[in-house]
């Protein structure tokens, strides 16, 4: 079996055994090297459709630029697994900033079939996509819970919740201060 076929055959069953997938996941010692290709084309696809989706319904709030939101998207996720790793290690998990962001990596593109999906929908019938957005935040959200419990080897899915809690505060808070050096009002580039 390819690691292709290995990752594929991990997110169908990341479906219904999130935590076994995620220690398998892990277990298949994929090298360093390939997280920053793998998070730039997972970045990438993100930024194509959210731009498709933004040209079908256009969002009232600030517009960014692709440029603007890939860098966003990148700071994000890679802050987010690195508060994933060191909030879970300090509550006494076991897990790595690398396998954190190779879990991320992996939820989020389990996360775009769903997203093209949506936006396929959003012309149809967008109370329906709005709908399937909600579910699949909450299912997501379950998975990466299981996740952070494979990562860091905890019991307790509810000190996984914990640590996932904990990481989107200091992501937030990291953001709230990388965010306005990138974007104004405007939508454009600053001058840093």
């Amino acid at each position: 079996m390819t690691l292709i076929e290995s990752l594929y055959a991990q997110g169908v069953r990341a479906l219904r055994e999130p935590r076994a997938a995620g220690a398998d996941i892990i277990a298949l010692g994929i090298p360093r090297e390939a997280l920053a290709p793998a998070l730039f084309a997972v970045v990438a696809i993100s930024v194509i459709l959210n731009t498709a989706s933004e040209a079908i319904a256009p969002s009232p709030f600030v517009i960014i630029t692709p440029f603007q939101m890939a860098i966003l998207l990148t700071v994000m996720m890679v802050v987010f697994s690195f508060a994933i790793a060191k909030t879970g290690q300090y509550v006494g998990g076991l897990g790595s900033f690398h396998d954190a962001l190779l879990l991320m990596i992996f939820l989020q593109v389990m996360f775009l079939p769903a997203v093209a999906l949506q936006l396929v929908l959003a012309l149809a019938v967008p109370g329906i996509a709005a709908l399937l957005m909600l579910v699949v935040m909450i299912y997501l959200t379950w998975v990466h819970v299981n996740f952070i419990a494979a990562l860091h080897g905890f019991t307790s899915l509810g000190r996984a919740f914990g640590v996932l809690l904990m990481a989107v505060v200091v992501t937030f808070i990291v953001l709230m201060f990388v965010a306005p050096l990138l974007v104004t009002p405007t939508g454009v580039l600053s001058d840093v």
